[in-house]
């Protein structure tokens, strides 16, 4: 292979990387190997910082642990400076990670949004489920 492969993971993976063990670990895990590119933007780990505050997610992860995470992927991603305006799907959210793939060069999205995943490919970015870039990374 070329390059190594430039990856965008969606807030939702990262969320259920962190509470979940599991493909969206694993792929987690595939990449903070350095066997891809993490690509993400300010605006997608703000989102996450989000959501993991809400009281749902509360009894899954303390304050000091979504810190660490955040600081763990920080140190092994790209971060992209959003200067696209993107506006694919109607989600704002979903748009920031179409966004930040285009800015950042990635070749794929990762993703467990339906909305996403429905558009399969967006200029040349594949949109995967956890499960295909785990078996596709898995392959290089």
């Amino acid at each position: 292979m070329s390059h190594m492969l430039r990856v965008v993971l969606d807030t939702n993976v990262l969320v259920s990387g962190l509470i979940i063990l599991g493909k969206p670990r694993e792929l987690l895990s595939i990449i903070s190997r350095r066997e891809a590119t993490l690509v993400l933007s300010k605006e997608i780990l703000n989102e996450f910082s989000k959501v993991m505050r809400r009281n749902k997610f509360a009894e899954y992860a303390k304050e000091e642990q979504v810190e660490r995470f955040i600081e763990d992927i920080e140190s092994i991603a790209e971060i992209t400076e959003l200067k696209s305006q993107i506006k694919v799907v109607e989600d704002p959210k979903d748009n920031i990670v179409i966004s930040t793939a285009i800015d950042g060069e990635a070749d794929s999205i990762v993703s467990g949004d339906h909305h996403l995943l429905n558009l399969k490919e967006f200029r040349g970015i594949k949109i995967l489920s956890v499960d295909e870039a785990v078996h596709m990374l898995k392959k290089t």
